[in-house]
């Protein structure tokens, strides 16, 4: 018996570990921002389940061109998939620097204008894992702590190589 708990204790401790290891202790950055600059996407639409597999498939295709276009993985959700009962209009994909560069098959570019007003979360140092949970509910909770209007049609995710992360959540 004292063994049992000696390994539910060593376990314990390694999931601790690899969390703090992974950044789950760190806590997101939230401001007000009106966004400065356009912000270039390459990837695909999407609209149905959020349980479909291809909506998984589209976040692999984004994964893969990620080397050669050069850009994070940025995912735009035009809907609010909670009070959409799981079904989402999305565009998965990459932010990108140079919208010159041939798209694999089936993507395609967007534009998100300059002069978005959003709650934005920022993350540093945290896994791409973790990330979502940590950036959601904080801009989220801002929405609502500052007495906001979310719009309900633009959710923005974005995460970079070195582990940086954020969410914009655009308000009225």
């Amino acid at each position: 018996m004292r063994y049992l708990f000696l390994a539910i204790f060593v376990l314990t401790l390694a999931a601790v570990g690899v969390y703090v290891y992974l950044g789950g202790t760190r806590d997101p950055k939230v401001a007000l921002e009106t966004t400065a600059a356009p912000l270039y996407l390459a990837g695909q639409p999407y609209q149905g389940s959020v349980r479909n597999e291809d909506f998984g498939q589209l976040f692999r295709k984004a994964k893969e061109a990620q080397a050669s276009l050069r850009g994070d993985l940025a995912n735009l959700y035009l809907n609010d998939p909670e009070t959409s009962h799981d079904t989402i209009t999305a565009f998965i994909g990459l932010a990108v620097a140079d919208t010159t560069q041939p798209l694999p098959a089936g993507f395609r570019y967007r534009l998100v204008p300059a002069g978005q007003r959003v709650v934005a979360a920022r993350l540093s140092g945290v896994s791409y894992l973790l990330a979502p949970n940590k950036l959601y509910p904080a801009a989220l909770d801002a929405v609502k702590q500052q007495k906001l209007t979310p719009r309900g049609d633009f959710y923005l995710e974005r995460f970079g190589a070195d582990e940086t992360s954020e969410m914009w959540v655009g308000v009225r």
